[in-house]
């Protein structure tokens, strides 16, 4: 009887080490990933962007990189971040994922410099809409329950109109709302964030000019950490899959090789 738990204690130790001491891999990113970044350095020091959160729990660990990256990289360039989100499962973590990143920034404050408005109830085409006359007034109070109108954060931007950048983190078919009723109706520079599964389908939108850039799953990840030179949990995450799928690949050589050799030795003894 064989015991595989040696196996399990092995990928647990490489996962573990992977994760500890991240090391960046060599290779260009991708040009729909470098669209995106190229957007953000490109608009003028107090501009505003906005996020939308729209993702739960289950694809936390692909979005949740990218999301840090974006925040990290728009609060660097002294851009205004708006966040929000029509995932209400997420809406908790995607408050704390704010709050963490803002910290990093000693000068920069809530409410003037990023602010995260947290779940709007009712139906995309409506927020979204009420978005495209007036932020604030959709949104009469952040997630910590302050009142948006007078923010610092929404002088010279009352509407959609006014964001210069808008990206949508998507677990799911979020981003069409986003761009029917955002992006294509108040002419908003739009860019896409998904999972890997969705990354191929979204190769259309990018076609179509819908969007401008795209950053998929935990690879697209990665490839942001390393153009704002600040290697994340993406960046830890591929060192794992990689460490992790080389050594299946070895496993599957080793086993195998043993299984000919013992055939051969047999055939030998016979």
């Amino acid at each position: 009887m064989r015991d595989f738990r040696w196996l399990f204690l092995l990928v647990s130790a490489a996962v573990v080490f992977a994760l500890l001491a991240p090391q960046q891999q060599p290779g260009t990113p991708e040009d729909a990933v470098k669209q995106v970044y190229d957007t953000i350095e490109s608009l003028p020091e107090g501009s505003a962007i906005l996020l939308a959160m729209d993702y739960d729990p289950q694809a936390k660990a692909e979005l949740e990189p990218t999301s840090i990256a974006l925040v990290r990289h728009a609060l660097r360039r002294n851009l205004r971040v708006i966040g929000m989100t029509f995932w209400f499962t997420g809406n908790d973590f995607a408050n704390v994922l704010f709050e963490q990143v803002g910290s990093e920034f000693p000068d920069k404050v809530w409410g003037r410099d990023y602010v995260y408005l947290g779940f709007q109830p009712g139906g995309m085409a409506q927020v979204i809409t009420g978005m495209g006359e007036n932020i604030a007034r959709t949104f009469p109070q952040d997630y910590r329950n302050r009142a948006t109108a007078g923010m610092p954060i929404f002088q010279q931007v009352q509407s959609l109109k006014d964001i210069a950048y808008l990206i949508d983190l998507a677990a799911g078919d979020s981003f069409v709302g986003w761009i029917v009723y955002g992006g294509d109706k108040y002419a908003v520079k739009m860019a896409v964030g998904c999972t890997a599964v969705s990354g191929p389908d979204m190769f259309v939108r990018l076609d179509a000019k819908q969007i401008n850039g795209l950053i998929a799953g935990l690879r697209g990840a990665a490839d942001y950490e390393s153009l704002i030179g600040i290697p994340g949990l993406g960046t830890s995450g591929m060192f794992a899959q990689s460490i992790i799928h080389a050594m299946i690949v070895l496993s599957v050589i080793l086993g195998n090789g043993l299984y000919f050799w013992r055939k051969r030795k047999k055939h030998q003894e016979a």
